[in-house]
């Protein structure tokens, strides 16, 4: 049964495609209203979920995800929404380099900014990420134990992949979960973990009016590791990636005070966590494997973590 059969056994005719994430395919279904169909998630993460939009309701300065039902029509799990206001930034925003992009890039900045100062809600403790199904953060470890311990998993189940691609990669692991280690203990904070140009919605004036997409990778963590991911995530395939991630890292600096170094060492952490998300994809999109490799083979990386 395909996605849209799961959505006509629900009763909704004519639904429409809007977009797909790493996650699952979302459709407006009219009314008001628009269905996600979820790739791998099941019911009790479905509902941990529900319980963290219902904890995060009112607590930024934007809409944010409302769950109005959970069905299973089919082999997917499905949640019904409303539909938020406002357009994906991407959609309306200059490309980085053209004129007035900066606009563009100040929207980001803010967002990361709202959500830094949001005390992580408790059911963050009960939530995983990715495709995960235990808890990244129970409520007794620390941010340095739960961050290393998804780095290590992952590279556990992907190290011969990362291995073969990526220059020297135990020391390079080695150097980077030393550095993480080094790090300060931060305050819980909501970290979302995929702020991306097509997860905020804008206004005609480029102001942020709905974020989406809470779950990927959202935990109760360090801000900095939010900037550091949405530097790279914004414009993830640009081949003017680096210098991208540059630009958002000055502004990040500018207005929140966060170090280029903390910000490059956790770029490094989510780059590994994220370098194979897309291997059990459905839709067979491409793996981001060799754009790790390629971040984790710079000068400035390899000088980083095998320092």
């Amino acid at each position: 049964m395909s996605y849209t059969q799961q959505l006509q056994q629900l009763g909704y005719r004519e639904p429409e495609e809007l977009a797909i994430g790493m996650q699952g395919v979302v459709y407006r279904l009219g009314a008001g209203k628009v269905a996600k169909v979820w790739f791998h998630a099941q019911e009790r993460e479905l509902r941990t979920l529900k319980e963290l939009y219902d904890a995060i309701d009112g607590r930024l300065p934007y809409a944010t995800p409302r769950m109005l039902e959970l069905r299973r029509p089919g082999r997917h799990w499905v949640t019904v929404e409303e539909e938020l206001p406002g357009a994906p930034l991407h959609t309306v925003a200059a490309a980085y380099g053209e004129p007035g992009w900066e606009r563009g890039r100040d929207c980001v900045v803010e967002v990361v900014e709202a959500l830094s100062q949001v005390e992580a809600p408790e059911v963050l403790r009960r939530l995983a990420v990715l495709d995960e199904t235990d808890p990244f953060r129970s409520a007794d470890l620390s941010w340095t134990e739960a961050i290393t311990g998804l780095i290590r998993r992952r590279t556990e189940r992907f190290g011969v992949q990362l291995a073969a691609v990526i220059d020297d990669f135990d020391a390079k692991l080695d150097g980077l979960l030393k550095l993480l280690r080094e790090l300060k203990e931060p305050d819980a904070r909501l970290v979302h973990g995929d702020v991306t140009s097509g997860n905020i919605l804008v206004d005609e004036d480029l102001r942020p009016v709905t974020l989406l997409d809470f779950g990927l990778l959202t935990m109760a963590g360090d801000p900095v590791f939010e900037a550091a991911a949405t530097a790279s995530v914004i414009d993830l395939w640009s081949p003017r990636v680096r210098e991208i991630e540059a630009a958002y890292d000055s502004a990040f600096a500018a207005r929140l005070g966060y170090d280029p170094v903390q910000l490059l060492v956790y770029r490094c952490a989510y780059s590994l966590i994220i370098a194979n998300a897309h291997d059990d994809d459905p839709y067979d999109r491409d793996s981001g494997l060799p754009l790790t490799a390629k971040f984790f083979n710079t000068p400035e990386v390899s000088a980083l973590l095998t320092r």
